[in-house]
């Protein structure tokens, strides 16, 4: 008896632990945000690209450090002459300055700069991606939720027509009929959760979370729909993506004052060699020591068909490139902001009319339920208003999750906090 016990309780244990173990995860859309910042593997990428540029910028520097050589030999001739051995050390002292380290300096710190902008937004089209997701998410959810209400409504219309086929009130046609509507729902509900299970997981994947992990999501379409006034900048010069073009412009510029400086300035070189030598002729150290200046001037620059005078000539138009990559940018930037704007107030005046919609779809429904069970009506009458209203409202969600979609492309293109145009 204390055997049986002992095993009652421990398997109650496990039972529990087990359960514990398959607790879910409630996730809001802050939350699914933090997980991907945290978690998130394109994130984590991007922040080793950006510490690495960072890493040349620090050290941009390091072309004007000396270089150091140190050197010892022994040397002993095949033949016989004057000396039999001699034995040496000696260090030189090199530097090197040109130009070019202005250029290259700058260029390291143009080169870290446009990659925090390129980290941010790397960063913040994960966010658009995880808040995109996870409305998507609500949405088909609640297709689910509307599916599986749809199909509990046609299997109770089913039972009911074959209770009224048993009693003779039905003919046989009528109660096939239902079946058939019946039946045909349940690919229609066993498809959208098929999505909504591979969507979910690559929801996951994004997050950065185990794929074994159950979450639970905890939001509405209706959570966002209440928005403020929009208003569009007309300076467009601080969105992030204006910036980088601009970033692009300033690389450019000074990638030709490179060139430049390759194809038409000088170089100074300076070294200093010190050493001490020893033969057997002697028993004291001789010194050896040098000191050397020189200016070097490029001139084939001048040379209009020279490769350097060609490659200042190619930068000079990849500078154009880019400034035309930046106007291009700008008018982009001007034509997306409208359009979701646009959409946006279209998909607003749409939510309206369609909630409009299901009100004149779900009483046409209830009078024609009450019609068919007077008989006044007949089976397809009833299934015709049943497709109506489900119809109008999956094409509300699908509106809201249009307007979400919208708000958030929107807030992400003008570079502002997501969220902004809520209440």
């Amino acid at each position: 008896m204390n055997l049986k016990k002992k095993s009652t309780f421990i398997l109650a244990v496990l039972l529990m632990a087990a359960a514990a173990g398959a607790e879910e995860t409630v996730l809001t859309i802050d939350k699914a945000v933090q997980y991907a910042s945290e978690n998130n593997i394109s994130i984590q990428q991007s922040k080793i690209t950006l510490n690495a540029l960072k890493r040349t910028k620090d050290f941009s520097w390091n072309s004007v450090s000396p270089t150091l050589t140190g050197t010892a030999g022994y040397t002993r001739p095949n033949e016989k002459t004057t000396y039999e051995y001699e034995g040496y050390i000696e260090g030189t002292v090199s530097l090197s300055l040109t130009p070019a380290l202005y250029s290259t300096m700058r260029g390291a710190l143009l080169n870290y700069e446009n990659g925090k902008i390129t980290y941010d937004e790397a960063v913040r089209a994960v966010e658009l991606n995880v808040r995109t997701a996870f409305y998507s998410l609500l949405y088909e959810k609640e297709n689910i939720v509307l599916q599986q209400r749809n199909l509990d409504t046609a299997k109770q219309q089913y039972e009911q027509n074959q209770a009224k086929y048993k009693s003779g009130q039905l003919t046989e046609l009528d109660m096939l009929t239902s079946q058939v509507a019946y039946e045909k729902l349940k690919p229609t509900l066993e498809s959208a959760q098929v999505t909504y299970n591979n969507d979910l997981a690559s929801f996951k994947q994004m997050l950065g979370i185990d794929q074994k992990m159950d979450i639970t999501l905890s939001g509405s379409l209706d959570d966002v729909l209440v928005l403020k006034d929009i208003v569009l900048p007309e300076n467009i010069s601080s969105i992030p993506s204006v910036l980088s073009a601009e970033k692009d412009v300033e690389i450019a510029r000074n990638s030709l004052l490179a060139e430049r400086f390759s194809a038409y300035a000088p170089s100074l070189s300076a070294e200093w060699m010190y050493g001490k030598i020893k033969t057997d002729l002697s028993d004291t150290l001789s010194t050896a020591g040098s000191v050397t200046l020189a200016v070097s001037i490029p001139l084939d620059g001048y040379l209009p068909w020279s490769s350097r005078a060609l490659s200042v000539a190619s930068q000079n138009d990849s500078v154009k490139k880019a400034e035309l990559s930046l106007e291009n940018e700008k008018t982009t930037v001007s034509v997306n902001t409208a359009s979701y704007f646009n959409e946006i107030k279209q998909a607003q005046s749409q939510l309206q009319s369609l909630k409009a919609t299901i009100d004149l779809a779900q009483k046409s429904y209830d009078m024609t339920l009450t019609a068919y069970n007077h008989g006044s009506k007949d089976l397809l009458a009833l299934q015709d208003a049943a497709d109506s209203l489900l119809e109008a409202k999956v094409s509300l969600q699908s509106e809201e999750y249009i307007l979400i979609k919208a708000v958030l492309n929107l807030e992400s293109t003008l570079g502002i906090p997501f969220g902004t145009f809520g209440k």
